[in-house]
């Protein structure tokens, strides 16, 4: 039989992450739904939630209507009590979002990092921050591929590859959790959770999807299924640039070039039908600064033509890019404000 076993300051402290997460995903709990969920005592739910009260980081939001007996009370958080910083970085803009324990985005900043500096941008603005709110977490979205506390970005100059370590950094100058995320990867959610929102019949935990991005030149893209963004092995999932196309081209080399609509259409029709073909996505978003949205329509259409109805994804256009992005870090770090303690089965030696 596995046991579980920790000394009573630690347990407290897992208990409360227990808690949190529960309010958290419901958004409102009464004292049984937060025992049934978490499995701990009623008795310890009820101590704990006494003393979040006491300290504001709760509040009672009234009754639930009774079924004979006395009526359930039910909690939810004080939306000013805990925040989270985020920052969405892209080429050479970024942006600094401070983000409520609901996920919603309080503030919105344009930072200017001097010479491509984005972490002295960064820290500089944490630092101003952390004087006036509470930070439970920091998520930064950034142009490279993630690889544990830092992202793989190229040098301009020579065209390699070097390692930005700035959520380590980070994590040991503030003490809190932090979380990174490619900026495509976090749009490709930021737009799934804006879309299930619309529609909420949509649930953004099982959703399949390709996001791609069209700028000038370049054609990327995140991939989520069944909920989850998929990274690949190297977390360099999304290349799309890198496909080879006719003659010994690139795909980013064809785009490169000037082309006719026609010729575009076909092109963006056979590059769906290759992700069609591998990840079957229920959707496919199309966006960003160069994508011809007058040939939305036409691939469509040529998709339809070319697909087997099981293959064939609906198709659907991100209007604002960097909304999105902000929505998806703005997730994402809230969704890391309780990454606190927790309990971890150890298996047996063998």
């Amino acid at each position: 039989m596995d046991t579980l076993t920790a000394r009573p300051k630690v347990l407290k402290q897992a208990n409360l992450s227990l808690i949190r997460k529960v309010l958290k995903a419901k958004g409102t709990a009464t004292r049984a739904e937060i025992a049934y969920e978490t499995k701990i005592s009623s008795t310890t739910v009820r101590s704990l939630l006494s003393e979040m009260m006491q300290n504001g980081e709760i509040q009672s939001v009234g009754y639930d209507e009774s079924s004979g007996g006395r009526k359930a009370e039910r909690y939810g958080f004080r939306p000013d009590r805990y925040y989270g910083a985020a920052f969405c970085i892209t080429g050479d803009q970024i942006y600094g979002l401070l983000i409520n324990v609901c996920g919603e985005i309080v503030e919105k900043t344009r930072l200017q990092a001097v010479n491509g500096d984005f972490e002295s941008a960064v820290t500089d603005w944490l630092d101003e921050l952390v004087k006036k709110r509470e930070l439970k977490s920091i998520g930064i979205g950034v142009p490279g591929a993630v690889e544990g506390g830092g992202y793989w970005r190229t040098n301009e100059t020579d065209g390699k590859l070097y390692k930005v370590n700035i959520g380590d950094n980070l994590e040991k100058r503030y003490k809190i959790p932090v979380v990174l995320e490619n900026d495509l990867n976090a749009t490709a959610i930021g737009f799934g959770r804006c879309y299930a929102k619309e529609f909420p019949c949509e649930n953004p935990n099982n959703v399949n999807m390709a996001f791609l991005y069209f700028e000038k030149g370049c054609v990327s893209a995140g991939f989520i299924a069944g909920g989850r963004v998929v990274h690949g092995n190297n977390n360099f999932a999304g290349e799309l640039g890198l496909l080879p196309m006719e003659h010994g081209k690139t795909l980013d080399a064809c785009m490169a070039e000037p082309m006719e609509d026609v010729t575009y259409v076909n092109l963006v029709v056979q590059v769906i039908s290759f992700i069609c073909g591998i990840l079957n996505p229920q959707y496919v978003v199309l966006g960003g600064p160069s994508l011809r949205k007058n040939c939305i329509g036409p691939v469509g259409d040529g998709l339809s033509a070319f697909l087997p109805k099981h293959l064939l994804p609906e198709i659907l256009y991100s209007k604002d890019v960097w909304q999105d992005y902000f929505d998806g870090m703005a997730s994402l770090t809230a969704g890391k404000m309780f990454d606190e303690v927790q309990f971890v089965k150890e298996q047996p030696c063998l």
